[in-house]
């Protein structure tokens, strides 16, 4: 991000076409649909920019389905496309909600796409983050009313006019099949908690905790599943990352390992970081929204098999990783790699061995000053 800052479309990273080169002629009457989706700010909080996600009317579910998109290109070239509603409202807002707000509510709880009405001024103002997905226009919104009625499920109207706390009512539309990407947008959108403690979550910071609350009960089950007997290695590569899941048999563990190759989108020169748990996340990763990214697929895999083991997730950002999409990137990589067909190992270290081949050589001879190897390195201390 920080070549494409100084570059400006010059071309200085040696591709043919400027990523934001991308033709798009969007104008706001263009915009009418919304995937559903939310954008709540975090700048000035407790007075956030509050507004829909608005995608143009054809194919909107296109715009918000990361489970779908193949390449950087492909992500560009739609969320180019895609318009943030702005408007400023206070956090505690969502106690007594406005009409605005209400109608903003439905629309992201349906599971129907609803057409929408919205008056504003459309500027270009192109957002990469880290943890959410990118937008490449905002809309000051003057005026937003429903089209269509929106198809809201019965068990998330429940909740919205019951008392249930929001980590319980998280879990329990986890349970009834709701995924994650719908239950923070009505977290954020703040439709979720005991009413009178309601407040609108900031994007970033309902991803990141709609994946913890999740993670954490997935755990508390786990703990009480027989243990896995094999070490097994899981790989899978997309958006230039290189992801590969070790599973160890004995008691549960997570751990992660990022190593970004200079010349990647936060790094210029090379560099490793990594973060572990044992029994209880009790601090912030400070891998930021990417670990409990990670984490979640990992435990939703266990689950599923209904084994407990120890995990280690080696994340590799390569240069052709050339703009942030978001911690979507991590979850569907690691979801991935564990889908697919696994590599059983009688040991740790011959596991790890197999999976460090794919690791740049330059990286390992800087981690070398310490360790001698990733089987030396993921040896952290309690």
């Amino acid at each position: 991000m920080h070549l494409c800052l100084r570059c400006k479309g010059k071309l200085l990273c040696g591709r043919k076409k400027c990523l934001f080169s991308i033709d798009s002629r969007v104008k706001i009457n263009d915009l009418g649909a919304t995937p559903p989706s939310v954008f709540v700010g975090r700048m000035g909080y407790p007075k956030v920019f509050v507004g829909p996600i608005l995608s143009p009317r054809e194919n909107p579910e296109l715009f918000d389905s990361p489970w779908t998109w193949k390449s950087v290109e492909e992500v560009v070239k739609l969320r180019m496309n895609v318009a943030r509603g702005m408007k400023v409202m206070r956090v505690e807002s969502a106690t007594n909600p406005d009409k605005y707000l209400i109608e903003l509510q439905e629309a992201v709880a349906s599971i129907k796409h609803v057409g929408v009405d919205v008056l504003g001024e459309l500027v270009r103002k192109v957002k990469f983050d880290p943890i959410i997905k990118p937008a490449g226009l905002c809309i000051k919104i003057e005026s937003f009313k429903l089209e269509d009625s929106p198809k809201i499920p019965v068990k998330v109207e429940k909740l919205y006019f019951d008392d249930v706390c929001a980590k319980n009512a998280v879990f329990e539309l986890y349970k009834k099949g709701f995924n994650d990407y719908y239950i923070q947008k009505i977290f954020s959108a703040g439709m979720l908690g005991e009413t009178k403690r309601r407040k609108l979550v900031p994007t970033r910071w309902s991803i990141t905790a709609v994946h913890d609350m999740i993670a954490e009960n997935l755990k508390h089950e786990i703990m009480e599943y027989k243990e896995s007997n094999t070490f097994q290695l899981y790989e899978y590569k997309h958006f230039g990352n290189i992801f590969s899941v070790i599973l160890c048999p004995g008691d549960y563990f997570f751990k992660l390992v990022e190593v970004w190759r200079g010349g990647t989108v936060w790094s210029e020169t090379e560099w490793i970081g990594y973060d572990e748990e044992f029994v209880r996340k009790r601090k912030y990763s400070k891998l930021s929204g990417g670990y409990y990214a990670a984490r979640l697929p990992v435990l939703e895999h266990l689950h599923k098999i209904r084994r407990k083991a120890g995990a280690i997730v080696l994340r590799e950002i390569t240069p052709e990783y050339t703009l942030p999409l978001g911690v979507w990137v991590v979850e569907e990589g690691v979801r991935k790699a564990l889908s697919g067909k696994s590599k059983i190992f009688d040991s740790l270290e011959s596991a790890l061995k197999n999976a460090e081949v794919r690791v740049s050589e330059s990286i390992w001879r800087w981690i070398g000053i310490k360790q001698t190897s990733l089987a030396d390195f993921c040896k952290f201390e309690n």
